[in-house]
């Protein structure tokens, strides 16, 4: 009877143990896992507040919970014994005596315990960007992913570069900031929040010339949808916007682009000797070009101008290229449908002329004698 009553008791002491054994979610965010391991499936995304129950410890790292129904594997480090406090975090947010990556992950939780808080919102948003501007100040070695290039037009430079950003892209709100020569831009769809940091310069004319020197991306949420692009509405796509991320090239890709010269002026032969000479626009005063551009998501345009003609062009996004031999096949999009597949023969050696199908093009555009074509329409 008495080994009974002692079992009871130490059952009862267990119980009353485990049931103190009470967590909550420190993190914005909390993945519970079906393993100890964070390459483990991803059972639930549990919120910040979220209370669990310790049902195992495996080891210091791990913690086996209960959340509500569903049970699994959480990270230690972000769970603990007290509630958190959405007061207590504003004022670690505010604490200027704090970093600005503690301070932002502080701004992140207030908000995502106060979603209503319009105020919190505004400084979780604000400092997302100095953060960011941070990170890129702090870069030892820049070395662009990739450049790109926009015009201006009478307005701010994060507003340019916000422009730049929505240049071909449907259906996203943007938000650019700059701090002396670097800028920082989100762009975000309704399912992913793309992070563009980098450095810029704009000349006399008003053209602004960037470089995109590290590149990141998070799950779109409705906290850091509020925060960051509050009252900014979507920009309006045309029939020729790209959903964000579509025809992005790999670095590789990449890099053999970069490698080529921009701009190439076209060629053709004329009598009676059939020599080749340049096509020259007389209503741009400049060769008709063919012209390969990138822009700020890395992705890259074709642009071929029609000789006799002021102001056509025909243009592709390039989806895919690939080596060929010394020469590149190229898969191209057209802007209003329709795929192709192009080979560009790439010069010989250290000569200068390449082509795209029959069609001959010169990098070195005051090379050759030119033939002119005057103005149809009078001139631009």
């Amino acid at each position: 009877m008495q080994t009974l009553l002692i079992s009871l008791l130490l059952a009862t002491a267990a119980a009353d143990a485990a049931a103190e054994q009470r967590v909550y979610v420190l993190g914005s965010s909390l993945n519970l896992r079906k393993k100890p391991s964070a390459e483990a499936e991803i059972l639930e995304k549990l919120q910040i507040g979220t209370e669990c129950h310790v049902t195992e410890k495996p080891d210091g790292t791990w913690l086996k919970v209960r959340c509500g129904e569903r049970e699994g594997y959480a990270s230690a480090s972000l769970l603990g014994p007290e509630k958190p406090s959405a007061e207590k975090l504003k004022a670690e947010a505010q604490d200027t005596r704090l970093t600005l990556k503690q301070r932002e992950e502080s701004a992140l939780r207030a908000a995502t315990l106060s979603p209503e808080d319009v105020e919190q919102q505004k400084l979780l948003g604000n400092l997302f960007f100095e953060r960011n501007l941070e990170l890129v100040a702090g870069i030892k070695k820049p070395k662009p992913l990739r450049t790109f290039k926009h015009t201006c037009f009478n307005q701010s430079d994060s507003s340019c570069i916000g422009d730049a950003s929505g240049a071909g892209v449907k259906d996203v709100k943007i938000r650019a900031a700059t701090k002396g020569n670097l800028f920082v831009v989100a762009i975000g769809s309704t399912e992913r929040v793309a992070v563009y940091r980098g450095r810029y310069k704009i000349n006399k004319v008003h053209e602004l010339t960037g470089e995109v020197l590290e590149s990141a991306g998070f799950t779109a949420t409705p906290v850091m949808e509020k925060a960051l692009f509050s009252g900014i509405k979507p920009r309006d796509s045309g029939n020729w916007d790209l959903a964000l991320g579509q025809f992005t090239l790999d670095e590789t890709s990449h890099a053999i682009l970069d490698a080529l010269p921009r701009e190439w002026g076209r060629l053709e032969p004329s009598p009676p000797e059939n020599f080749l000479m340049m096509q020259w626009n007389d209503c741009l005063k400049r060769p008709f070009l063919l012209t390969f551009t990138p822009d700020i998501h890395g992705r890259w345009r074709l642009s071929v101008e029609t000789v006799g003609s002021d102001n056509a062009s025909e243009n592709y996004w390039i989806s895919a290229v690939s080596k060929r031999d010394s020469d590149l096949e190229l898969t191209l999009e057209k802007y209003y449908g329709g795929t192709k597949r192009e080979l560009f023969k790439l010069p010989d050696g250290r000569k200068d002329i390449a082509y795209l199908g029959d069609k001959a093009y010169s990098f070195k555009l005051d090379r050759y004698s030119e033939v002119h074509h005057r103005c149809i329409q009078g001139g631009p």
